[in-house]
């Protein structure tokens, strides 16, 4: 017997399951994520092939409910929730909003830093996100959990209300117990345009879930030592569908000179297709001053922010001031001299978040 070792037990994750399909984007031929209202099984590094053709056998091919059950009682076990962020295929940051383990992907070193949330650059520029990882039994296909992952702020919400709600109508538990997991729709406001999202959806039956497992998931594991808690897999690892990119640590996120100021070429997006009369999709105003060239009238030039980080320089009116930190999610642009004019804009007001 090995202390340490010998009596731990630790549950294989057996796949993933996740809520959207890659699409090829016609305008530029890229894939980019696109979310589903069913859930989504294939072959891949995290899931094997005997394993999807397993699920896909039971479930179809876009199931929108699974009959599922958690191992364990303990929720920040099996639905571990994270600000995270990743860099070259290595989660390099992870904090709770107060504090956070900042890791340096080139020598390892892990340091405990303050976690500023929402008002953190890299938050804003969606390059840390809100992660929960749901771990659970799929009740028909026994020897390990299946893993989703999520950044939808309603979904993580109405998992942990659920899961509160079952473990308080069963005198604080929830492992083991069947459960309904399902994909349901919710009405939404998204760049500024109303949207159909699907959040996840977790009950517990009235009458018993009339399923066969081939096999009971195991209840209790018994050691030398008496009744073992199993550990889950680490799910620490990149979540694809959330971060489909990856970030250059390198890059310098400073606001360019505006001064400078140039023409900005077309571009093209190749994690989604433009919002409807937005050329570069929704943007964030970073700010607004007035320029004086040489031998040219002054005139007022705006820095703006993709959802990727990245700069666009326009010109704009005088009232533009007034905008900063606001977002346009439609607007119109025209060539004006060797400049391009923002005109025709619409700002985003009071948005619920998907």
């Amino acid at each position: 017997m090995i202390k340490g070792l010998t009596d731990r037990i630790k549950i294989a994750r057996l796949g993933k399951i996740h809520l959207g399909e890659k699409k090829t984007s016609e305008k530029s031929g890229n894939l980019y994520p696109s979310a589903t209202d069913y859930f989504v099984v294939h072959e891949d590094a995290n899931t094997p092939k005997k394993i999807a053709e397993k699920f896909h056998e039971i479930y179809g091919n876009r199931p929108k409910e699974l009959n599922i059950m958690f191992p364990l009682d303990d929720p920040e076990k099996f639905f571990p929730q994270w600000l995270k962020r990743y860099a070259g295929g290595t989660l390099v940051c992870k904090g709770d909003g107060e504090k956070a383990i900042e890791t340096d992907p080139k020598t390892g070193e892990r340091k405990e830093i303050a976690c500023p949330y929402k008002d953190c650059p890299y938050y804003q520029k969606k390059q840390c996100r809100e992660i929960g990882n749901l771990q659970f039994y799929v009740s028909e296909i026994p020897g390990g959990v299946f893993q989703i992952d999520t950044s939808s702020y309603n979904s993580i919400l109405e998992v942990n209300t659920a899961i509160k709600l079952i473990k308080e109508q069963n005198n604080g538990h929830i492992a083991n117990i069947p459960l309904k997991l399902t994909l349901r729709p919710m009405q939404v406001t998204v760049n500024g345009y109303p949207k159909t999202i699907y959040v996840l959806n977790l009950y517990k039956p009235l009458q018993k879930i009339n399923i066969k497992p081939e096999k009971e998931p195991v209840k209790k594991f018994v050691t030398e030592k008496g009744i073992a808690e199993p550990e889950l897999p680490d799910a620490d690892d990149v979540p694809e569908d959330l971060f489909p990119n990856d970030i250059d640590i390198d890059k310098n996120d400073e606001i360019i000179d505006l001064p400078n100021f140039e023409p900005v070429d077309d571009i093209e997006d190749p994690f989604g297709e433009p919002a409807i009369s937005a050329e570069y999709g929704p943007l964030k105003i970073d700010f607004v001053k007035e320029l004086k060239p040489t031998n040219e009238p002054s005139f007022f030039g705006a820095v703006l922010s993709d959802e990727k980080g990245k700069k666009y320089n326009f010109k704009v009116d005088e009232n533009f001031k007034a905008l900063e930190g606001k977002t346009l999610v439609a607007y119109e642009i025209v060539p004006d001299g060797k400049y391009k004019k923002l005109v025709s804009y619409k700002v985003l007001e009071n948005v619920q978040e998907a």
